[in-house]
């Protein structure tokens, strides 16, 4: 779903939701930094009434903010208004977090992540900063959470039947842009830390709600597009009519991309549809690029040659783009 394409409330809504959570995490920061000391739960215990009263008040509005805002925007994308079944109440979801936790206990994670970096041998000071790198992330996954749940909920007390649609709100990254526009049910989407992708609303799919995430990345400039991909080369890949989710996809494992000497030089290369049932790996056989299937742990088999990230195989082909075509589509990056 491209930002302009979305209705004007949701699109305002968005941003203040990204606002408040921007205004927490400083707040937080600024807690934890005053009070931070070799006591981990001590310096936790002194932040805790105001670091409860910043969250609570960010939770109420935001609650508050997308109770009030999902209808407006539905009525936008539906194009009539829709009456209330019951009443929403912003109050519920003040010290809860998405899985339904005391936010305390959330919020306590952070300590408990500190306390094991110490006892794996890590700097006290270095756990001191993952104490608040984890207190800002996990602030801000609460409000995202309260935002999209009190959205659901709101939407159900007009219609039952009402499904959301994942939206953008740039900048994204690649992972969210493939999935951009795509309807559900009641189950919520996936999300990765401080992902801030909102869920719209709507009884039915209008025209205008659901776009291919391409409309949004072909109004990037290189820049932008290659941060959203990853890097220079695969937005150049993207550019030459690489098939999105494959460059995507790519690292969706942990792991799945790695740089490796081979060749006579530093590659990069991917394990992912490299097994049996992918399709590069087919390429790659075809093209005599591999030979055969061998065993990669377990069960499982990958074919027994790497398969080359775009940015290897510009490298390769250098100034000859007939050849990094070639090669793009005989790795399976090119359909």
């Amino acid at each position: 779903m491209v930002g302009q394409d979305l209705p004007q409330t949701a699109v305002r809504q968005a941003r203040r939701l990204r606002k408040r959570s921007n205004r927490l995490a400083r707040r937080i920061t600024l807690l934890w930094r005053a009070n931070a000391g070799s006591d981990f739960a001590d310096s936790y215990a002194a932040i805790m009434p105001a670091l409860f009263a910043s969250l609570d008040q960010a939770q109420q509005a935001t609650a508050a903010d997308s109770a009030a805002a999902t209808p407006e925007a539905m009525r936008e994308l539906d194009g009539h208004p829709l009456y209330a079944q019951y009443p929403v109440d912003p109050r519920q979801w003040v010290g809860v977090d998405g899985a339904g936790y005391d936010t305390l206990d959330d919020m306590w994670g952070a300590v408990v992540a500190g306390k094991q970096a110490v006892k794996k041998g890590l700097d006290e000071q270095i756990a001191l900063k993952i104490i608040e790198d984890q207190l800002q992330q996990r602030a801000r996954t609460i409000l995202a959470d309260t935002s999209r749940s009190a959205s659901a909920m709101a939407a159900r007390s007009r219609r039952h039947t009402a499904v959301w649609v994942r939206a953008l709100t740039p900048p994204s990254c690649g992972r969210c842009v493939i999935l951009a526009g795509q309807p559900s049910g009641a189950k919520a989407f996936e999300r990765h830390p401080r992902c801030d992708c909102i869920a719209v609303y709507a009884t039915r799919m209008p025209d205008n709600a659901c776009a291919d995430p391409r409309a949004w990345l072909d109004r990037l400039d290189d820049r932008q597009l290659a941060r959203t991909l990853g890097s220079r080369a695969n937005a150049r890949a993207y550019r030459d009519g690489a098939d999105l989710n494959a460059l995507v996809n790519a690292y969706r494992r942990k792991g799945s991309v790695s740089a490796a000497q081979a060749w006579d030089r530093r590659i990069k290369y991917t394990t992912e549809s490299t097994t049996r049932r992918g399709y590069a790996s087919h390429r790659m056989i075809d093209a005599g690029y591999a030979k055969d299937f061998v065993k990669a742990g377990g069960r499982s088999t990958r074919v027994d040659r790497p398969r080359l990230m775009p940015e290897t195989i510009y490298q390769i082909a250098g100034s000859d783009h007939d050849k990094a075509l070639r090669l793009l589509h005989n790795y399976g990056w090119l359909n």
